[in-house]
C-alpha cells in the first residue's frame, strides 16, 4: 500500500527539516567545544563521533535535494565517511569514559586505532569498489545504494563494535562513585544507541524490489529522526560536564544559553524560511520580499525573547536557583567600575562648578602609589605640581608638606594651595584620607554663602561615599583574587575526584607541591621575576616555577630536559594567549596588555621606549604592566592545574594489570 504524492512530498519535507535541525545542533555542539577539544579527551572523542554523525545527516539531506542521478550516487558514497567511522568513534568515546572513571586501559586502548583503521578500509572499499555497496536504487525521494557482497561483514562489524562500546559505558557507570556521575552515565548509556541507530544504512537491506515508497516509510523515518535527535541532545547534556573545572551550574548555564542563542535561533529561522518560501504566493508578495522581512523579523524577535525571558527561563530550568548564585549575579550588576566612578564624580564636579561659578574642579584618590586623578571638569593647568609638590596625607593631618617647608593656610576646612581650594575627603569614620577635592579659587579665600556651603557639604559627602565604596570594592576584589587560585585548585580536585575517587584525592607529593605553588601568594612575583630575566639570568634559571609539572613535561618532551628553555616557552605561550584576535595594533586598547608584554619582555625594550611607542606615561605603563603580568600568572596557573587534573585521571603503568606481560 502506497501513499499519494502530495502527502509523500510533505512528509519528505518534514524529514528534511528534522535532518537539518540535527545537523545545526550537532555543528553547534562541536563549535561550542572547540576550545576544550585539545585539552579534554572525553570532549575530543565525543566531538569526533558527533562530526561523523553530522556527515551522515548532511549527505542524506543533500541526496534528497539532488536532481542529477550521478550526483545522488556521489553523495551516497560520501555518506560512508560517516557510516564507516561511527563505530570506531563510538568505541573511542566509550574507552575514554571507561578510562577517566579509573579503569586500567590494559590492551583495550590499543584497539582504538585498529577500529579506526578498519573503518578506513571499509571506506576505501566503498569509494573505490562495489564490494560493500553497489549500484544506485532510484526510489523517489529516497534513493539509496544496493548492498554489495561484503555488506553483511560490515554490518556484523558495525553492531558488534556498537555492543562492545555500550558494554564499556555500562562498566564505566558501574565504576562511578558519586550519585551525579552515576546518573549522567546512566543517561549516557541510554542515549548511546543514538549514533548507530541514526547512521546505519537500513535502506540497503530492502534491495531493489520496491519502486515506490510504502505508506509506513516516512512516518517511520520521521519518528526515528525525532528519537535520534532527542538521544543526541541527552548525550550532549550529560557529557558536557566531563573535563570541566567549572561548577556544574556554570557548565549548565553556559551550554543552555549557547544553545538558545545559536542552534535554536538557527532552527527557528530555518522553519520560517521554509514556511514563508512556500506561502508567499498566498500573501501576494514576491518570494524575496517576504523572505527578507520574515527572516529579519524572526532574528530580532528571537533575540528579544531570549533577552526578555532569560531570568524566568533560568528559574524554570533551575539553572541559578541557589541563593548564593543570585547574590553573585546581583553583585556583578551593581559593581562600581572605574568608569562608573569617574562618571559619577564628573557629575558631582559639574554641579560644584555650576554652584560656585568656577571653571575647574577635580577629585583625586589617595592610593599607595600616590595621588591618582579620578575626574576633572575644566582646564587643569598644574596637574603634575599637584602630585609632586605636596604630600596630601601629611597636609591633611598637619597642614605642612612633606619637608615641613611650606605652611598652607586653612580657612573653613579648605587648604589654600596655589590657585585652588583643596578639601580633604575622608571615610565615614573620619580616620582615613581617601582623596582630595580641588576647586579653582574664585577669590583669595573661600567666600561661600550659607546656601553654597550647604550644597558643597552635600557634594563632598557624595564624593566621599563614592571613593569609600570604591575602596571597599577593591578590598573585596583583592580578597577574591587571593582566593581564585585556591578555588581553581579545589575545582580541579573536585572534578578529578568525581571520576577518579581515592587516587585523585590522594595524589602524589608532586601534584600537591605544584598545587601549593600556583596558590602561593607570591606566585605572581615569581612570574614577574622570571619575565624580568626572560632571556637569561638567575631569576629565570633559579625560578621556583621550574617545579611546575607543565615545565617539567615540556622540558622532557620538547627541550631535551632543559627546564630553562621549557620555562621560557611556557612564558611565551602564556603571553601569546593574551593576544586579541585580528591584526596587531599598537594604539587600540584591547591590544595594550599584549603589546606591553611583547615589547617589554620578549623584545627586551626599555620602559621609556615602550611608553613612547604606546603613547602613554611611564607611570601608567607600570600600572598596566602589573595587570598584564597578573593575567600571565593566572594563565600559567590554569595551564598547570589542567595538567594536574589530567595526570590525576591518567592511570599509571604500575596500576595496569598485566602491564609487565
Amino acid at each position: 500500500m502506497y501513499m499519494n504524492q502530495p502527502v509523500a512530498n510533505t512528509l519528505a519535507l518534514i524529514n528534511d527539516i528534522l535532518q537539518a535541525v540535527i545537523v545545526i545542533f550537532g555543528s553547534a555542539v562541536i563549535l561550542y567545544n572547540l576550545n576544550r577539544i585539545r585539552r579534554d579527551r572525553v570532549t575530543r572523542a565525543f566531538c569526533t563521533l558527533l562530526a561523523f554523525v553530522n556527515i551522515v545527516y548532511l549527505t542524506e539531506l543533500m541526496v534528497s535535494r539532488t536532481i542529477v542521478t550521478v550526483s545522488a550516487e556521489t553523495w551516497l558514497r560520501l555518506e560512508w565517511v560517516g557510516i564507516a567511522m561511527v563505530p570506531a568513534a563510538q568505541y573511542h568515546l566509550s574507552d575514554t569514559l571507561l578510562t577517566v572513571t579509573g579503569a586500567p586501559p590494559n590492551r583495550r586502548r590499543l584497539f582504538v586505532p585498529v577500529a579506526y583503521l578498519i573503518g578506513l578500509i571499509f571506506l576505501a572499499l566503498v569509494l573505490a569498489t562495489d564490494l560493500v555497496v553497489a549500484e544506485l536504487v532510484r526510489l523517489p525521494r529516497a534513493p539509496h545504494l544496493n548492498a554489495g557482497v561484503l555488506f553483511p561483514v560490515f554490518a556484523l562489524y558495525f553492531w558488534l563494535l556498537t555492543a562492545v562500546s555500550i558494554l564499556n559505558v555500562w562498566r564505566a557507570r558501574q565504576r562511578s562513585i558519586t550519585r551525579s556521575t552515576r546518573h549522567r552515565l546512566t543517561m549516557t548509556l541510554l542515549a548511546f544507541w543514538a549514533p548507530p541507530l541514526g547512521v546505519f544504512p537500513y535502506m540497503l537491506l530492502s534491495g531493489n524490489v520496491e519502486q515506490n515508497v510504502p505508506l509506513f516509510f516516512w512516518p517511520f523515518v520521521i519518528s526515528g529522526n525525532i528519537l535520534v535527535g532527542f538521544m543526541l541532545a541527552v548525550l550532549t547534556s550529560n557529557l558536557i560536564y566531563f573535563g570541566s573545572l567549572s561548577p556544574d551550574r556554570v557548565v549548565r548555564v553556559r551550554l543552555y544559553k549557547f544553545m538558545a542563542r545559536v542552534p535554536l535561533a538557527g532552527t527557528i529561522v530555518l522553519l520560517v524560511y521554509v514556511l514563508v518560501s512556500r506561502s508567499s504566493p498566498v500573501l501576494g508578495l514576491p518570494t524575496e520580499t517576504a523572505l527578507g522581512f520574515a527572516l529579519v523579523a524572526t532574528v530580532m524577535l528571537v533575540e528579544w525573547a531570549i533577552h526578555a525571558y532569560k531570568r524566568p527561563l533560568e528559574r524554570l530550568f533551575q539553572l541559578n536557583s541557589d541563593p548564593e548564585v543570585r547574590h553573585i549575579q546581583e553583585l556583578s550588576e551593581r559593581l562600581l567600575t572605574t568608569r562608573d566612578l569617574q562618571q559619577f564624580l564628573e557629575i558631582v564636579l559639574a554641579a560644584t562648578c555650576e554652584t560656585l561659578r568656577t571653571p575647574t574642579a577635580f577629585v583625586a584618590a589617595i592610593t599607595p602609589e600616590g595621588p591618582r586623578l579620578e575626574a576633572v571638569i575644566g582646564p587643569l593647568t598644574e596637574p603634575e605640581q599637584i602630585w609632586e609638590e605636596a604630600n596630601w596625607q601629611e597636609l591633611a593631618q598637619s597642614g605642612n608638606n612633606e619637608n615641613g617647608q611650606q605652611n598652607l593656610q586653612t580657612v573653613d576646612g579648605f587648604f589654600l594651595w596655589r590657585n585652588y581650594w583643596i578639601r580633604p575627603l575622608y571615610n565615614q569614620n573620619r580616620n582615613t584620607l581617601l582623596g582630595i577635592f580641588g576647586i579653582r579659587a574664585r577669590a583669595h579665600q573661600p567666600d561661600l554663602t550659607e546656601t553654597e556651603q550647604t550644597v558643597l557639604e552635600r557634594l563632598f559627602a557624595q564624593a566621599e561615599t563614592a571613593l569609600e565604596d570604591r575602596v571597599l570594592q577593591q578590598g573585596v576584589f583583592a580578597a577574591v583574587e587571593g582566593l581564585l587560585p585556591q578555588i581553581t585548585a579545589l575545582q580541579a580536585r573536585r572534578g578529578a575526584a568525581k571520576l577518579g575517587g581515592l587516587p585523585a584525592l590522594t595524589a602524589d607529593a608532586t601534584a600537591t607541591d605544584t598545587a601549593t605553588l600556583v596558590t602561593d601568594p607570591e606566585f605572581k612575583s615569581m612570574v614577574r621575576d622570571a619575565l624580568s630575566h626572560y632571556w637569561g639570568g638567575p631569576k629565570l634559571t633559579e625560578s621556583p616555577l621550574m617545579r611546575l609539572q607543565i615545565v617539567q613535561k615540556t622540558a622532557a618532551e620538547e627541550y631535551d630536559n632543559n627546564p630553562v628553555n621549557a620555562l621560557r616557552a611556557i612564558l611565551t605561550r602564556a603571553i601569546e594567549l593574551q593576544k586579541p584576535e585580528g591584526e596587531r595594533n599598537l594604539t587600540r586598547m584591547e591590544w595594550l596588555l599584549y603589546n606591553i608584554l611583547e615589547l617589554k619582555f620578549i623584545q627586551g625594550k626599555r620602559v621609556r621606549d615602550v611608553a613612547r611607542r604606546l603613547a602613554m606615561s611611564e607611570s601608567d605603563l607600570y600600572r598596566k604592566q602589573r595587570v598584564a603580568i597578573e593575567n600571565v600568572a593566572r594563565t600559567i596557573a590554569s595551564m598547570e592545574l589542567e595538567m594536574v587534573q589530567e595526570e590525576a585521571l591518567q592511570p599509571t603503568e604500575q596500576d595496569t594489570p598485566g602491564a609487565s606481560a
